[in-house]
Parts: structure tokens; C-alpha cells; sequence
């Protein structure tokens, strides 16, 4: 005997049969429906609705019980068993949660935890099934008049502009707009600044929007001890020679405290996904009640190199390509910015005590990610100006920005404390 499912309270054998039949009966229907109708949301009559699929797709007659009746507003009903799948997914999460409830051997703290990760993955789950719809330029005409009306009365109100994240960095966010929705890459060569900066630019978002930072080549205790000493204004190697000022680092530490609670750090590995960062980043933002979040990604090529799920790629070009796109992909589903750090090839970067130079081309030995990328940064030691040690004069260059214009920012570095600055004008 079957055992019971909340599921199941959440089907309609009658609609399922309605929309298979309207479609074999009318097959261009099949195309119309495509993106509202998704994967799953047959929940009695899956076999029949893919062989229907099949059918119309080779271009071939479809068949299908004579009994059944076509429904007379093929749309509605097509809206109607996607909302029913979505209904499943809820239901199978909370006979998840209570059974957990139910058994003593799971601590109350890890029901918390699953509470929040069951519903992050239904959000996922969710947003997944209406992923890829196609939406006609003239259905998103309320929508751009709205965002308008809202930035004017927000500027109205603030005497501000509306902008995206902020960057740290006041020219940075002018040229910007702040970090916007898409993909930004942080190019540069080793030892310029690159995950200075990204660490810098988690603290400043983060009281704006949750942060996730995937970390592929720091361990999350190394970040924190570079945010606190950055925020303390203490060299990190004197915390590993235990020289260290005491005082300045519990100071850092209490700084970094409330912007820490809203950064969550992923430490990298071969079998990370993207789906599994979507689905954490949606935990966080249902955490903070946030519409937005800051994923940063440091870094791209070595996330590429290490995924199991790329593994398929003959060359790391493609991986990188393919990695680049999805995160691009990762951002529009998200509505949030995306950074992800990349290294120039060793022409163009400052490797062998060369100078770096801010040229797209510099990306290609990792495939085109000046096509993949909204906006394209490059960190490059400056040419034209000198500063005395341990600071360091860099250059921050906008090499692309599908929005807006393109320039350069002078800047900073302070290895020694982990900080990048905007050069002051005398």
C-alpha cells in the first residue's frame, strides 16, 4: 500500500489530461506553452506529456487517449500546474521538516538550520521552474516605467541618485552607477590587490545587500584574519609571528563584527556548483529579508579548473567560458551583481616584474570573458606614479561597462594592512 504524500493533495489529473490534449489537437499550442509549463509539472502524466513532446518536436502525429477533452484556455490551465508543482515542492519540504521535528535525535539548533536551508532550496526550486521565460519587449513596459517613477522619487527624497552596490571607492561608483545587476570580472596579476580589494568591497556592500564570497584560494579563516587586520590596521604577518598588537586586532575585530554577521564564505572546492551558490545565496537573502545579494567569486579560473561538473570540457578555455556564463546566468536569476577575480595571461599581467597593462586581450588565453562580462576592472601597478613603501600605486581601469563609460581610477594598495584607497588630490 502507498504511503500518503502531502504532495499528492496537489494535482489535477483533469488539467493534465485538458493541456495534452489541447496541444495534440492543436500542436503549434506546444510552442506557446513551453516556458510556462516546467520540467516536473506533470506530476500523473509525465510519460505521455514527453512522448506528446517528442511527437510534435520530430513532427509527427501525437497520440493520445480519444476520451480526452482539449482545455478550452490552454494558458490558465498551463499556469495552473505550474503552480501546483510549485505547491509540491512546499509540501514535500514541510513533511521533510516534520519528520525531523518529530525525531528527538535532531537537536533543535538543526532544525533551525534546516528551516532555512529547506526553504532556500524551494525558492531555488521555484524560481528554476520559471527559468528562461520568454517575455515579449512590450510586457516589460510597466516594469521600466515603474523602476523609473521609483529612482525620481527616491532621488526627490534623498537628493541622491539611485545607484547599485556600493564599491568603496567615490570615482569608482560615479563611472559605475555602483555595482548592478550582471557580471563584473576584477582582472590583474598576482600580488596587485585583487583579493584586497574583493575582501574591501564585501565589507562595504554588506550592509546593504548579504554577501556570498566563494573562495577558492583563501581559506574563510585567512579572509577573516585579513578583514579584522584590515579593519584594525594590523599587518597580517605579524598575527602569524605573534607580534601582533592585541588591542588594534580585538578594535578590527569589533568593526568587522556587524558587517561579518551578513558575509557568508564558501570555501571552494571540486565539487561546488553554481546551483549549490544560488541555492546558499537565496538562504541568505531569505535571511536578511534581502532583494538583492553581492556574489563574489575569487576566483574564476581556478573554479573553472577544479569543477567536477565541467569535467565533460576538452580544453580549461571552455571551462572558463562555460563558468563565466552560468555565473552571468547566476546574476540575472538573482537580480544581483556578481564579481568574479581573474588573472591576465602573462603577457599582458604583471608577471616577472613586468607592468600590467588594462587590455581586454589579456583575458583571452581564458576565453572570452570581455564577452561574457558586463563590466570588465583591471588592477595594474601604475606607470606614472610612485609612492613610498610599503604603499603601492595602482591603477584601476574600467576596460569595459556595458552601461556606462569607461576610464581609470588612481588608487593605493597597502599590502602591508590590507587596503586599497582612492589616491588623495593635493
Amino acid at each position: 500500500m502507498r504511503s500518503y504524500r502531502l504532495a499528492d493533495e496537489f494535482v489535477d489529473e483533469a488539467a493534465e489530461h485538458a493541456i495534452i490534449a489541447a496541444v495534440a489537437r492543436t500542436p503549434a499550442l506546444y510552442w506557446e506553452l513551453l516556458d510556462t509549463l516546467p520540467a516536473g509539472a506533470f506530476a500523473i502524466e509525465p510519460e505521455t506529456w514527453e512522448s506528446v513532446s517528442k511527437a510534435i518536436e520530430a513532427e509527427t502525429a501525437p497520440s493520445i487517449p480519444d476520451e480526452w477533452s482539449p482545455a478550452s484556455n490552454p494558458q490558465e490551465s498551463a499556469r495552473l500546474l505550474a503552480d501546483l508543482l510549485q505547491r509540491r515542492l512546499l509540501a514535500d519540504a514541510q513533511e521533510r521538516l516534520a519528520q525531523a521535528l518529530h525525531d528527538e535525535s535532531t537537536p533543535a539548533s538543526r532544525l533551525a538550520t534546516m528551516l532555512e536551508e529547506e526553504a532556500a532550496g524551494v525558492q531555488a526550486a521555484i524560481r528554476e521552474t520559471s527559468a528562461g521565460r520568454l517575455s515579449w519587449a512590450s510586457e516589460l513596459l510597466g516594469d521600466v516605467i515603474h523602476e523609473a517613477e521609483e529612482r525620481a522619487r527616491q532621488l526627490k527624497e534623498t537628493g541622491k541618485p539611485t545607484m547599485g552596490l556600493p564599491t568603496g571607492i567615490p570615482k569608482l561608483d560615479m563611472m559605475l552607477g555602483g555595482l548592478q545587476e550582471g557580471l563584473t570580472i576584477l582582472a590583474g596579476a598576482p600580488g596587485v590587490g585583487k583579493t584586497t580589494y574583493a575582501l574591501q568591497l564585501a565589507g562595504v556592500a554588506a550592509p546593504t545587500a548579504p554577501v556570498i564570497y566563494v573562495s577558492f584560494e583563501n581559506s574563510p579563516r585567512n579572509l577573516a584574519t585579513k578583514a579584522i587586520c584590515a579593519y584594525g590596521g594590523v599587518n597580517p604577518l605579524d598575527v602569524q609571528r605573534g607580534s601582533a598588537d592585541i588591542a588594534k586586532l580585538r578594535e578590527g575585530a569589533r568593526l568587522w563584527r556587524p558587517l561579518a554577521e551578513r558575509i557568508a564564505i564558501i570555501e571552494g572546492t571540486a565539487a561546488l556548483t553554481v546551483a549549490q551558490v544560488r541555492a546558499m545565496a537565496l538562504r541568505a537573502m531569505n535571511r536578511h529579508k534581502a532583494s538583492q545579494c553581492l556574489i563574489v567569486v575569487d576566483y574564476l579560473q581556478l573554479w573553472a579548473k577544479a569543477s567536477q561538473e565541467l569535467r565533460g570540457m576538452a580544453t580549461v578555455r571552455e571551462r572558463v567560458e562555460t563558468m563565466a556564463t552560468m555565473l552571468r546566468e547566476l546574476s540575472g536569476r538573482l537580480h544581483s551583481p556578481v564579481v568574479a577575480l581573474a588573472s591576465q595571461n602573462r603577457a599582458e599581467g604583471d608577471y616577472d616584474g613586468k607592468k600590467g597593462s588594462p587590455n581586454l586581450a589579456s583575458l583571452k588565453e581564458s576565453g572570452d570573458l570581455e564577452y561574457s562580462a558586463d563590466v570588465v576592472l583591471f588592477l595594474t601597478p601604475a606607470k606614472e606614479r610612485s609612492t613610498v613603501s610599503p604603499a603601492r600605486a595602482v591603477d584601476l581601469t574600467i576596460g569595459k561597462n556595458r552601461n556606462g563609460a569607461t576610464g581609470k581610477v588612481e588608487l593605493i594598495f597597502r599590502p602591508d594592512i590590507g587596503t586599497l584607497r582612492e589616491e588623495a588630490k593635493a
